[in-house]
């Protein structure tokens, strides 16, 4: 994997992370509120290493030739430190979740004994509610791509409105970066068109490519309209 390749994954390794932390997030409520604290200190400590993550990340992208095998050994480290501390909190939401079953079967009668229908029946409305919640996070996940879609049309037909506008001899000169813009801009919108008909279990990780070739595309345009500017004086 080459350098540009390695850093590509890096910043979606990033984009994930904070999905997974505002999902976690959003799980909080379930957790009894006696189990919160301990919940809240597990998040703060994942936001903790995100923090890291994106130091990191910083320095693998100004890291010299003579440094990269060392930034990027860094980075790995601290992303794998991340996984372990989220493997955590998923179990510890897991066992909380459990617990509250638990002390709702023991508590309601303590004199009828708790039966398999019982828990099952528990279980069961666990499960709706994970759907419920599941439900929420792709209706807002689909808002979040609806908005990327806008947002990607109205800075791209502003630069090329800009470019347009151009002398031919300007147009010539900066074809290369209109060029750029177009085709990252058209990749971009294949990954759109491959959310808009996914599967649900397959959203996520488009949204994380989606997010990643925004970000590519927003540094190409700013590049972009700024020699455009230095072009026309």
């Amino acid at each position: 994997m080459n350098k540009e390749e390695f850093k590509a994954k890096a910043n979606q390794k990033i984009d994930e992370i904070s999905a997974k932390i505002n999902e976690l997030k959003a799980k909080r409520e379930y957790a009894k509120e006696d189990a919160k604290a301990r919940y809240d200190e597990a998040i703060e400590d994942l936001e903790a290493k995100k923090t890291d993550l994106e130091r990191k990340y910083s320095e693998l992208e100004n890291a010299s030739e003579d440094k990269w095998e060392e930034v990027k050994d860094t980075f790995s480290s601290a992303s794998d430190s991340f996984k372990e501390g989220f493997d955590k909190l998923k179990t510890l939401f897991t066992i909380l979740v459990l617990g509250m079953l638990l002390a709702s079967c023991g508590s309601s009668e303590k004199d009828k004994e708790t039966t398999l229908e019982d828990v099952q029946e528990e279980v069961n409305e666990a499960v709706d509610v994970s759907k419920d919640y599941t439900a929420e996070n792709w209706k807002e996940m689909n808002k979040k791509v609806e908005e990327i879609k806008g947002d990607i049309e109205s800075k791209t037909n502003q630069a090329e409105e800009k470019y347009n506008s151009l002398s031919n001899d300007l147009q010539d000169k900066l074809k290369d970066q209109k060029q750029k813009m177009d085709e990252q801009k058209a990749e971009l919108n294949k990954k759109l068109k491959e959310y808009n008909t996914a599967a649900n279990e397959r959203k996520e990780a488009l949204k994380a490519k989606i997010d990643q070739l925004k970000t590519a595309l927003d540094k190409s345009v700013s590049v972009f309209e700024k020699e455009m500017k230095e072009a026309k004086k």
